[in-house]
C-alpha cells in the first residue's frame, strides 16, 4: 500500500520551492502530473548541463512524476483543458507569483469554481497579500531579507547566503506538510482550501530567535564563519588530512572534550563556566582544541571524539558524500535508470524521511516534455484523437 495512492495531483512547479514538495507526494504514492509549456520548462536545462542535456537537478525533482504539455497563459481552449484536469485531480501545486497565477487561472477563486474541494498549495517569494505581494524573487532574496544572510560569512568579510537555497528546500517541506494537512480537513469535513507559503514567510520562521534577540536583547548575532556562535568549542578544525567539524555545547561535553585533549584543568576555571563564556573567551580556547587536532589524521581525531561521544564530523567533498558507507547504507542518494543508450544511471536524492509501514520509493525517471500527453489527455480525460490534434495545432499541448 501507498499511503498516498488515491490522491492526484497538478503540478505546475518550477525549480525547488513546488517540485519538491511534489516529489515528496510522488514518492509516497501520489500520482503528481507535471504540466509545463509546449517547448518545456527552464528548470530543466538551467546550469550545468549532463549528457542528456539536462542539469542534474530536475531528474530528481520530477523523478515519479508523469509529464505532459498545456500554455496557460491568455489561451481560453487551454482554461477549458485545466478545468477538466482539475475535476478529476485533488490538489494543485504551483510557485508562481499571485499575479502571474491569476493571468494562468490558478488562483483558489478560479479553481474552486471547477471542483468545490479541490486543494491550492501555492508558493511564492512574499506570500499572496502584503504590500510586497507582486514582487518575484528567489531562493537568495529571502535569505537576505530575513537577515540570515547578516549572519553569515566571516567578521573582516562581506555577508554571505548560502550557497545550498535552504529557503527552498525548507519551503518546499512546508508545502508538504501544508498540503497534507489540507488533505485531513478535507477528509474530515469534504472542503477545499488553499495553502498559502512564502518564501521570506520561511525564512523570517527560521531566523525568529535570532531576530528576537536584537529586538529583546538588544544584541545583533555576529557573523563568526564556521563557529558556532554562543557555544564553546564548536568549529571547523584542521587536521593533518582534512578537517572535521566538532561540536561541543553544555558543559558535559565540555568536560570531555578538555579530558582528550589534555587541558582538563579549564575545568574550574570561572571564565568557561558556561557556553556563552566559553564563546566569550574563545580566542583562548580555539587555539587549544586546533592544536591537537592538527596532531592527528581526521580518522583518529574522529574515532577519539566518537569513543568519548562528542558530535564531529569530517568534512567532505560534494564527490566524496555518495562514497559514504552511511549515505549509501541509508540510501540517501539514489540511482535511476535514464533509459537512454550509452548515458550512466543519474543519481537522484534519497526520499528525506522513512516511514516502516507506508515507506515511499523512487521507481520511474523524470519524464519527457509531453510525455504522458496521450495517456493524461486521452485516457484519463476521454479526449478524441481529433481532439488532441486540434490542442496541438493551436499550441495549447
Amino acid at each position: 500500500m501507498k499511503v498516498l495512492e488515491d490522491i492526484r495531483v497538478l503540478d505546475f512547479g518550477r525549480f525547488i520551492a513546488c517540485p519538491y514538495c511534489g516529489m515528496i507526494l510522488a514518492d509516497m504514492g501520489a500520482e503528481v502530473i507535471r504540466i509545463e509549456r509546449t517547448e518545456g520548462e527552464e528548470d530543466r536545462n538551467t546550469g550545468l548541463l549532463g549528457p542528456h542535456g539536462e542539469n542534474t537537478s530536475y531528474p530528481s525533482y520530477a523523478r515519479n512524476k508523469k509529464g505532459i504539455t498545456l500554455n496557460l497563459m491568455n489561451n481560453e481552449p487551454a482554461q477549458e483543458v485545466l478545468a477538466d484536469l482539475v475535476r478529476v485531480s485533488d490538489v494543485v501545486i504551483h510557485n508562481f507569483s499571485p499575479a502571474a497565477a491569476k493571468l494562468m487561472g490558478l488562483t483558489y477563486e478560479q479553481l474552486v469554481r471547477y471542483k468545490k474541494d479541490i486543494i491550492l498549495t501555492a508558493v511564492s517569494c512574499y506570500g499572496s497579500d502584503g504590500p510586497y505581494a507582486n514582487r518575484v524573487g528567489f531562493d537568495p532574496i529571502a535569505q537576505a531579507m530575513s537577515g540570515a544572510m547578516s549572519i553569515t560569512g566571516y567578521p573582516d568579510g562581506d555577508p554571505l547566503r548560502s550557497q545550498v537555497p535552504w529557503v527552498d528546500y525548507s519551503t518546499a517541506l512546508a508545502n508538504a506538510v501544508g498540503t497534507l494537512l489540507a488533505l485531513r480537513h478535507r477528509d474530515r469535513t469534504g472542503e477545499g482550501q488553499m495553502v498559502d507559503l512564502s518564501l521570506l514567510g520561511t525564512a523570517v520562521s527560521f531566523m525568529t530567535p535570532v531576530i528576537a534577540e536584537a529586538e529583546v536583547l538588544r544584541r545583533m548575532r555576529p557573523r563568526i564563519g564556521n563557529r558556532g556562535c554562543y557555544q564553546g568549542g564548536s568549529d571547523l578544525f584542521k587536521c593533518k588530512n582534512g578537517f572535521v567539524y566538532i561540536s561541543t555545547i553544555m558543559n558535559t561535553l565540555w568536560a570531555r572534550l578538555l579530558r582528550i585533549i589534555g587541558h582538563e584543568e579549564l575545568l574550574e576555571d570561572k571564565e568557561l563556566f558556561n557556553d556563552f563564556q566559553r564563546y566569550e573567551h574563545r580566542q583562548r580556547i580555539d587555539p587549544l582544541i586546533q592544536e591537537w587536532a592538527a596532531k592527528y589524521t581526521v580518522e583518529e581525531v574522529q574515532a577519539r571524539l566518537e569513543e568519548a561521544r562528542i558530535p564531529c564530523g569530517r568534512l567532505l567533498n560534494a564527490d566524496e558524500v555518495f562514497k559514504d558507507p552511511h549515505v549509501q547504507a541509508r540510501r540517501m542518494i539514489e540511482i535511476t535508470d535514464l533509459e537512454e543508450p550509452g548515458l550512466d544511471p543519474m543519481p537522484v536524492c534519497g526520499i528525506p524521511f522513512r516511514l516502516s509501514k507506508t515507506p515511499g520509493r523512487v521507481e520511474t525517471r523524470a519524464p519527457r516534455v509531453g510525455e504522458h500527453n496521450r495517456a493524461v489527455y486521452k485516457d484519463l480525460l476521454g479526449y478524441s484523437d481529433e481532439r488532441l490534434t486540434f490542442l496541438k495545432e493551436k499550441g495549447v499541448i
